[in-house]
């Protein structure tokens, strides 16, 4: 069997459902179709994306996503019939030039996407098997894999926005990227993410926000965001998980879908008082956005680092130094945002 049979197989059984529920989502001026029997997936895959739902049109949708658990399906689905499957997903002995598969046996899901069918399938044995961090970058693997034949990339980054023109925000973990842009929504910018951005690629570039979920790891929460607590979603699990919130909710007058790019930060914890700014180079920009990036989203990768190439190409970079003093960390990033963003 190929990978093309074996989606195919797949979504017959799920077009055989005989009820469903549909919500329509606006990503980027493009109509995607959220489809699910599950109501307890629903309730859990949407929340992250609830602020691209739209009224119903009539526009054709560009990207199907379906998503069912096991119960949903007349008959077993039958696990992917091929080994050599790695820790990121991938399998590369397959040919996945039309149907890209994204499986890890240990866990108890399925990712499925055709390129020619532009549809997207994920399948979990019991939804209550769908890891909790799933659910705060909801459909995250298929999205990346509808990107290849857009000019468009999923980026590990965040972004943050003033009067529509943004930064791009990234590193790696532990690089102070969620945590700055945290502050700065509480400093009165626009959030368009801190873990997950959408980069549209034209002669202007623009970020899209994908998800408005904020993940806080509990040593921080406790030091930095206490004032937070009354608003954590996960209340009962975010001692082993992370604290999750509902960003537009939390700061609705922050929520903007798109800005226009105009710089790359690249944060550092400086172990130093005041915070600064210095240029950057674009290879540097370019490596601290594409090793994390490429690890999560394993398929098309030479595709998506040549996308993440032209962004740094088209953007000046700076390295920011972190510094303690809370204050002057705003103070310095206003002045930043003036200086270098808004005159340039």
């Amino acid at each position: 069997m190929n990978t093309t049979l074996y989606f195919d197989e797949v979504l017959l059984l799920i077009e055989a459902l005989p009820s469903f529920h549909t919500d329509e989502l606006l990503l980027a001026n493009r109509k995607i179709n959220l489809c699910t029997p599950s109501m307890e997936l629903r309730r859990l895959f949407l929340p992250s994306l609830q602020h691209l739902v739209v009224n119903k049109t009539d526009n054709q949708s560009e990207l199907t996503i379906w998503y069912v658990e096991e119960k949903d399906l007349k008959q077993k689905l039958k696990a992917p019939p091929w080994t050599g499957f790695n820790g990121q997903g991938y399998n590369a002995s397959l040919n996945q030039e039309d149907v890209q598969i994204f499986f890890q046996p240990w866990q108890k899901q399925l990712f499925l996407y055709s390129k020619s069918k532009k549809t997207g399938i994920y399948w979990v044995s019991d939804s209550h098997f769908v890891p909790w961090w799933e659910c705060t970058f909801s459909f995250r693997i298929i999205f990346h894999l509808w990107t290849q034949d857009l000019p468009a990339q999923l980026v590990h980054s965040g972004a943050m926005a003033k009067n529509g023109e943004a930064v791009l925000i990234t590193g790696k973990s532990g690089s102070g990227k969620s945590t700055s842009c945290l502050n700065l929504l509480r400093a009165g910018y626009n959030y368009l993410g801190d873990d997950y951005v959408w980069v549209e690629l034209s002669d202007t570039i623009k970020v899209y926000t994908l998800y408005q979920t904020g993940k806080i790891e509990t040593e921080n929460l406790e030091e930095r965001f206490s004032d937070w607590k009354p608003f954590i979603i996960n209340k009962q699990d975010y001692l082993h998980q992370k604290a999750i919130f509902d960003i537009k909710n939390l700061y609705p007058k922050s929520f903007v879908s798109s800005a226009v790019l105009k710089a790359i930060l690249l944060p550092t914890v400086a172990y130093q008082e005041y915070t600064s700014f210095e240029t950057a180079s674009q290879i540097k920009a370019l490596m601290a956005m594409a090793p994390t990036t490429l690890h999560h989203l394993p398929h098309n990768r030479t595709n998506s680092y040549n996308k993440m190439i032209m962004i740094s190409s088209k953007l000046s970079s700076f390295d920011w130094l972190l510094g303690r003093d809370f204050n002057q960390f705003i103070s310095s990033f206003d002045v930043f945002i003036s200086n270098e963003i808004t005159n340039n």
